[in-house]
């Protein structure tokens, strides 16, 4: 016979099988719960942090790249179109610019360049009177003429042009100016001078001189455009929300002549830029050589000079020039064949995956380093610097733009 199974065994079971969670049981999962989801969350802060930062880096990459492409480019093309034998006032720097800021003393940097092709010879000029007549047959080279556009001289009106003087005399003379209008058959130009407060010819070149200084000059299309860096977001002169100035600290901008108003317009191209420094280098003694500069018996990176280092003489007035290597600053500038760029960006933000000291071989990532003669900053601020450097030829010194009409 089979055995009787007991009823009060699945009792007790059915009864087991009812019973819930201990306590215990309860705080221990949940424990286990909060300390994954904590887990969880800190690593996703912790990614969320590294992607921050990383975008950070990576817009701050482009800005300084950016910035680079822009400068590098006006460089080369510094003097195109322009007289050989005026190349001294192609360019022009100013060393730790002191409107930069209390910790920051970045450079500026001045580029005199010919946009369009416009070379126009002088056949009679009185400085003052605003009216140049060229020679003959000087506008039908050029597309700005009534060839192309009958009976409207567009192309020419409101250009800011640059008046010259005889390049073989070395004269340090010139006018610039808006033109204001273009007689194709008497071949004169008029314009209207800008105060040369406001547009300074650089490196020394003044206005007015003798007319037979200009006999056998020239016109050109002309552009001056300044890079700097706004430091602190208050750059003295300038007004926020006037002429594009953002008034925003670590903005680098270009900042070029605009004849319709008749003043400068401020173009930002870059933003979290901490220092921007240029150097200098080339055949500054005339002796058809690249200088050594640090004696070293080779010509590298290490030749590069500061603006305020290059040996430029000592004006007493604007005739006389007291030296007795160069006889005049413009002869010195014109020796210069490179331009060394730095450009330091820092982020706009702390690093938020920042934890702690850096390690020594890292510390200059999160501190601002001495660059060129800008010092350096000895504390770290958490903010994470990149610096880029360039070198850029000025290789179209003098290029010849120009439509000769012959094959």
């Amino acid at each position: 016979m089979k055995a009787k199974i007991s009823n009060r065994r699945f009792s007790s079971l059915s009864v087991s099988s009812r019973r819930g969670f201990t306590l215990v049981e309860v705080l221990v999962g949940s424990l286990i719960m909060l300390t994954i989801v904590v887990a969880t969350l800190a690593l996703y802060t912790k990614s969320n942090a590294v992607s921050v930062d990383q975008q950070g880096f990576a817009e701050l990459q482009h800005d300084v790249r950016a910035a680079m492409y822009f400068i590098s480019r006006d460089i080369k093309s510094a003097g195109a179109g322009l007289p050989q034998q005026l190349a001294g006032y192609f360019v022009q720097a100013e060393n730790n610019d002191s409107k930069g800021g209390p910790l920051t003393y970045p450079d500026r940097l001045t580029i005199l360049g010919n946009a369009d092709p416009l070379r126009l010879f002088i056949q009679s000029f009185a400085p003052g009177s605003n009216i140049i007549t060229v020679e003959p047959n000087q506008f039908e080279i050029y597309p700005y003429n009534t060839n192309a556009y009958p009976d409207d001289p567009v192309g020419f009106i409101n250009r800011l042009i640059i008046v010259l003087p005889n390049p073989e005399l070395n004269k340090r003379k010139g006018e610039v100016g808006r033109m204001t209008a273009v007689d194709f058959i008497a071949n004169t130009i008029t314009f209207e001078r800008v105060d040369p407060a406001n547009a300074k010819l650089p490196n020394g070149l003044t206005v007015g001189g003798d007319p037979a200084d200009y006999i056998g000059g020239t016109v050109h299309f002309i552009e001056f455009r300044t890079y700097w860096l706004d430091v602190d977001g208050n750059y003295p002169g300038c007004i926020t929300g006037t002429d594009g100035y953002l008034g925003v600290p670590g903005v680098l901008y270009v900042s070029q002549w605009n004849p319709l108003v008749n003043g400068y317009e401020h173009l930002a191209l870059a933003q979290n830029i901490e220092d921007l420094q240029f150097q200098f280098h080339g055949d500054i003694n005339d002796d058809q050589q690249l200088d050594d500069n640090n004696s070293d018996g080779t010509v590298d990176v290490n030749d590069f000079q500061n603006w305020v280092d290059l040996p430029f003489p000592v004006e007493d007035d604007e005739e006389e020039v007291v030296s007795k290597e160069f006889t005049s600053k413009s002869l010195v500038v014109a020796g210069i064949r490179s331009v060394r760029i730095l450009i330091l960006g820092k982020t706009a933000n702390p690093y938020a995956s920042f934890t702690g000291a850096p390690p020594d071989e890292v510390i200059k990532l999160y501190g601002k380093p001495a660059i060129a003669d800008s010092p350096e900053q000895t504390q770290p601020d958490k903010h994470r610097r990149f610096l880029l450097e360039s070198t850029a030829q000025i290789r179209n010194m003098s290029l010849g733009v120009y439509n000769s009409g012959t094959m």
